[in-house]
C-alpha cells in the first residue's frame, strides 16, 4: 500500500484495510478521518476515541476534523489522575500555553519569564513589583513549596486571607501604638508628587516598634505655606496625644522650617530635626551646581543617555551592543541618581565605544544630526571617561553615606562620625589636586554642619 500522504498515519501501524493505534493498541477498520476522529477524543464518529494521546497531538488532531466551534469530551487517562480541561473554540491559544508548560517542566528559564512577562502586561501591572521584597518572598516561598503549590481562589482570597491579613495589620498597629506610651515616637513628614502632578502630604510615626502609616493628603490646590503645614501636623499629634510625640523629621525646605519652629512653640517638648538623606541630596546638588568640572561630567553623561533613548531606532542597535545592559535615568528631585547614571555608561565604556565606530551607527540617518555627533564626541573622548571616574570617585562616600542614612531605622546615632569619615576620605582621594577641589570641600564641610 502507498503510504497517504497526511501525517497522522504516524501515530498508527498500516494493516490491510485496517490501522492499529501505536498508542491504545487498538485497531479500527478505516482511514485518515477515522484516524483523526480517534485521536482528537470526539465521541459520536463511529469509533471509539483514544485514551492514551498525548494532549498537544489530540489538540492537532482535533483541529484538523474542524473542532473550531465544538466542545472536545475528554476521557480521563489511567496514568493521570486530574481530569484533563475541556478544549472549546481557544483550542489554538490552549496548544500554544501547553507548549509553554511543557518547557516550564523542562526548567526552561526563559518559558517561566515569558509566562510573568505575559501575566504583568495583561494585568496591567507596574514592572517595578518584581524588586518589591513581597513579591520577591512570594516566588521564593513557591519555589521552596514544590510543583504542589495551587493557587487560592478568587472567593478564598476574598473572603479568608485577606481578611485575615487586615487583622495581621490591624494587630500591628495597635501594638505599634501601645509602646508610644514608654518610648515615644517620632513624626516624619514630607511633600511628593505624581505623574500627575498632584502634591500628597504624607505622615508617618516612628518608634523603636515600628513605623505607623498615619495620613496622606492631597494638597495640589493648597498654598504649602508654614502655618498650613503646622496646622496639619498639629492635628496628628493631637490625635496621638502631645505627651508621645518627642520629635518632629522633615526636609529642609523653608516652609517645613517654619512649620517645624511654630510646631516647637506650641509643644516646647518637641524637637525638630532635618531630614539626613533630604540634606544629602542638597548637598549632591550644590556640589553639582557648583564645582564646574564635575557638572560637565554629569551633563554630558545626560546627553548620552538622553539621545540613546529618543529614537527607537538608536536604543535597539545600542542595546545589542550592550548585550540589553539598561543605562540609568536620572531623577529630578534625587540628585544621587546622577551619579549611579554615570556608573552605569562607565560599566558599559567598551561596548558604547564600539558601538559609534560600527557600520550600523555610520549608516544611520540619525547619527549624522548635530545632537548625535556631540554624543560620538563625548564617546570618542578621553577626557570625558577618565573625569568620569574621577567624579565617581570622589563622590562614592558620600553617596555611600546617603544609603546608610536612606533606610527604616534612626542613624541619628553615627551620622555625623559617617559624614566626617566621608569628608576625610574625599580629601584623601583628593589630595594631588586641592585647587580642583576645594569648592567641593567647603561644601563638604558646610553639609556637615547643616545635616
Amino acid at each position: 500500500m502507498v503510504r497517504k500522504k497526511d501525517h497522522f498515519w504516524e501515530y498508527v501501524e498500516e494493516l490491510d484495510g485496517r490501522f492499529k493505534c501505536n498508542l491504545c493498541e487498538r485497531d479500527f477498520a478505516g482511514g485518515a478521518p477515522r484516524i483523526k476522529s480517534h485521536l482528537a477524543g470526539v465521541k459520536g464518529h463511529d469509533i471509539d476515541i483514544c485514551a492514551k494521546v498525548p494532549d498537544d497531538v489530540q489538540a492537532e488532531a482535533y483541529l484538523a476534523i474542524g473542532g473550531h466551534s465544538k466542545k472536545l469530551k475528554i476521557t480521563s487517562n489511567s496514568s493521570n489522575v486530574e481530569q484533563r480541561k475541556k478544549m472549546s473554540t481557544s483550542m489554538s491559544n490552549d496548544l500554544h500555553q501547553t507548549t509553554i508548560l511543557e518547557m516550564c517542566k523542562k526548567k526552561d528559564k526563559s518559558a517561566v519569564d515569558k509566562l510573568l512577562t505575559q501575566h504583568i502586561i495583561l494585568n496591567n501591572i507596574s514592572f517595578n513589583v518584581v524588586q518589591t521584597p513581597a513579591f520577591i518572598r512570594f516566588m521564593q516561598g513557591v519555589a521552596e513549596y514544590g510543583h504542589g503549590y495551587k493557587l487560592p481562589s478568587y472567593s478564598t482570597l476574598r473572603t479568608k486571607l485577606i481578611p485575615n491579613s487586615r487583622i495581621e495589620v490591624e494587630e500591628y498597629i495597635s501594638n505599634v501604638k501601645k509602646s508610644w506610651v514608654t518610648t515615644g515616637c517620632t513624626l516624619m513628614s514630607g511633600i511628593w508628587s505624581d505623574m500627575k502632578q498632584r502634591a500628597f502630604i504624607n505622615i508617618i510615626a516612628y518608634s523603636p516598634r515600628g513605623a505607623v502609616f498615619m495620613r496622606s493628603i492631597d494638597v495640589s490646590q493648597e498654598r504649602k505655606t508654614g502655618f498650613f503645614l503646622k496646622q496639619i501636623i498639629s492635628i496628628v499629634i493631637e490625635e496621638i496625644g502631645p505627651n508621645h510625640v518627642v520629635q518632629f523629621i522633615t526636609d529642609n525646605a523653608t516652609n517645613f522650617e517654619l512649620a517645624g519652629d511654630m510646631l516647637i512653640g506650641k509643644y516646647p517638648h518637641l524637637y525638630k530635626t532635618r531630614c539626613a538623606a533630604h540634606g544629602i541630596q542638597l548637598l549632591l546638588k550644590d556640589i553639582y551646581e557648583e564645582v564646574h568640572w564635575v557638572q560637565k561630567v554629569i551633563d554630558d553623561a545626560k546627553s548620552i543617555v538622553a539621545y540613546m533613548y529618543k529614537h527607537t531606532i538608536v536604543l535597539s542597535l545600542m542595546r545589542g551592543h550592550k548585550n540589553n545592559k539598561e543605562l540609568k535615568h536620572p531623577c529630578t528631585t534625587r540628585f544621587a541618581s546622577n551619579f549611579l547614571m554615570l556608573q552605569s555608561i562607565l560599566n558599559v565604556e567598551s561596548e558604547l565605544r564600539l558601538l559609534i565606530v560600527s557600520s550600523n551607527w555610520r549608516g544611520l540617518d540619525y547619527s549624522k544630526k548635530d545632537i548625535a555627533k556631540e554624543v560620538t564626541n563625548i564617546i570618542q573622548s578621553t577626557e570625558f571617561w577618565s573625569q568620569g571616574h574621577e567624579v565617581l570617585l570622589v563622590l562614592e562616600p558620600l553617596v555611600r553615606v546617603l544609603r546608610l542614612v536612606d533606610g527604616d531605622g534612626s542613624t541619628a546615632g553615627y551620622l555625623c562620625e559617617a559624614m566626617e569619615r566621608a569628608k576625610e576620605e574625599i580629601q584623601h582621594r583628593c589630595g594631588n589636586n586641592q585647587e580642583k577641589y576645594i569648592r567641593m570641600w567647603e561644601y563638604l564641610r558646610e553639609g556637615v554642619l547643616k545635616i
